[in-house]
């Protein structure tokens, strides 16, 4: 019953997210959204290692990104290390937009959470970290990459 009430509602969580983020007339799809939260997330990382933090292919980080460039919110440069490698860094612009979307997401946590109280979210949040945790510890299960994700207020996405 826990696995189908965990997966169920993130199933619904995700569903209610790509709804909210279509219907809030910023031009940006939740994938891009994704992205940007990303790259604001981990400044100056290399492409692939953003797609993999993300658990997509490359080839879709990279149309987000090519999307995310042509809008201004993010820029790729020459990784010194190795020329074939792209940094992307985000722009001011993206820096303004995440302020614009900011509350957008504080109405997607309110639904999320609606009914609940502080110390009932603090419960779910702790119990959620410990599951987290759990995972990320075995490196069987995920990669390396996986555990370097913070507590940031952008983690929900």
């Amino acid at each position: 019953m826990f696995g189908f009430l965990l997966t169920d509602t993130s199933r619904l969580f995700r569903q209610y997210f790509e709804r909210m983020v279509s219907e809030s007339g910023f031009g940006l799809t939740p994938g891009e959204i994704r992205a940007l939260t990303h790259v604001l997330r981990f400044r100056g990382s290399r492409q692939a290692l953003l797609a993999e933090r993300m658990g997509v292919e490359p080839m879709t980080l990279s149309a987000y990104l090519d999307r995310l460039e042509a809008r201004g919110l993010i820029k790729r440069m020459m990784d010194s290390s190795d020329r074939r490698a792209k940094l992307i860094e985000p722009t001011d612009a993206a820096f303004v937009m995440m302020s614009e979307l900011e509350p957008l997401f504080g109405r997607i946590l309110h639904q999320l959470m609606q009914g609940m109280s502080e110390d009932e979210t603090l419960a779910v949040t702790k119990g959620l970290e410990k599951l987290r945790a759990n995972l990320v510890s075995d490196p069987q299960l995920v990669s390396a990459s996986a555990s370097a994700i913070g507590n940031t207020p952008l983690a929900v996405l």
